[in-house]
């Protein structure tokens, strides 16, 4: 039975992961550990692990050595060999438990290994922030180990999530089509209806076919459209079309303006639709704007404007004849005019500049 988990005083973030591993995932081969005591062994006391004793002969006793005493876990060089190359204790601890392939995981031991290897940090990431808290908490020390236990938890719940609900549910409920783009290039577009809110990432991914373009109905009614910046796609005349049609489902129309239907945020009359620009998505409330009302545009007509909107070739079909020829039919047929006008798409209004020019 194990009992104890040393490791050196001020652990980094290595460690912490490490031990993360060990407690959730090695009871089956470390009978005990999930409840193992962690301490902080120091190493000039004189009596440490390699000066009177191994890390088998404490091993044996109950006591796991992470990251001090040369052994399994411990990446760093010893007088008796070199340091274990391209591995940190997580990594080492992962090998050990046959987790290391788990997808789940990835992201947790690549940060732990580079931040372990190359000392890479930013002001505001687990492992800097680590860091500060033993200078803020210095005789605190299971303060910051259940602060950091906790964001562990949290990013691999998250992994955990998405590597198997959210596939999952992707798989199962997306309705994928290909839909053109600007420079006629085909994409994939995705519309599913799914309260997951890890799904339209999982979307984009690689994991999702690095979908272009998704539409997430929720069982609230609520849709939000994300875009894959990958592809450069931009929603302004999604944007112009969807106020428009939320407006005329509400039946009042208060914004016509085509230059503040494209504008970021709300605007007046279709305050359900929120554009954020630089993420060139369009949210009909979110987790942090739940009071929102849900859309009163029915889901395959939201399709269509996304169909229509990201297409810069695709005409209303009574006048596309003309609009490919770049002939305007709104200032040439008199008593009829293009339903499509009221949208103010930028391709129709390039055509009526080039027109005013000729």
């Amino acid at each position: 039975m194990f009992d104890t988990i040393a490791t050196h005083e001020r652990p980094h973030f290595d460690e912490y992961a490490a031990i993360f591993l060990l407690k959730k995932f090695g009871e089956n081969k470390f009978p005990g550990i999930s409840k193992a005591r962690i301490v902080c062994w120091n190493s000039g006391d004189g009596n440490g692990v390699g000066v009177k004793r191994s890390v088998d002969d404490y091993e044996k006793e109950g006591a796991l050595f992470i990251g001090v005493g040369g052994g399994r876990f411990d990446e760093h060089p010893v007088a008796s060999g070199e340091r274990k190359q391209n591995e940190c204790s997580a990594t080492l601890v992962a090998k050990a438990l046959g987790i290391a392939d788990d997808p789940s995981l990835e992201k947790i031991l690549k940060f732990a290994l580079n931040n372990d290897i190359k000392a890479a940090a930013s002001p505001f990431d687990l492992a800097y922030i680590t860091k500060i808290m033993h200078q803020r908490y210095p005789d605190n020390s299971d303060k910051v180990m259940e602060w950091v236990m906790a964001g562990l938890e949290a990013k691999y719940q998250e992994q955990d999530s998405f590597f198997n609900e959210a596939k999952k549910e992707f798989y199962r409920m997306a309705k994928i089509e290909e839909i053109i783009t600007p420079r006629g290039m085909l994409r994939r577009m995705a519309t599913v209806v799914s309260d997951d809110e890890q799904i339209n990432k999982l979307a984009r991914s690689a994991y999702g076919g690095n979908t272009a373009i998704i539409i997430q109905k929720k069982s609230s009614g609520h849709v939000q459209i994300f875009t894959n910046q990958h592809y450069g796609l931009t929603l302004y005349d999604i944007a112009q079309i969807l106020r428009l049609a939320e407006q005329k489902a509400k039946g009042k129309i208060i914004t016509k303006d085509w230059k503040v239907l494209a504008s970021e945020g709300k605007v007046a009359g279709a305050e359900e639709w929120f554009f954020f620009q630089a993420g060139q998505m369009l949210l009909n409330g979110s987790l942090t704007a739940t009071g929102v009302p849900a859309t009163k545009i029915p889901l395959e007509q939201i399709q269509e404007i996304v169909r229509i909107g990201i297409n810069p070739n695709a005409f209303e079909p009574k006048f596309s004849s003309r609009c490919k020829r770049g002939i305007c039919a709104v200032s040439l047929i008199k008593g009829e005019r293009c339903p499509w006008y009221e949208f103010g798409l930028q391709r129709c209004r390039k055509i009526r500049f080039e027109m005013r020019k000729k």
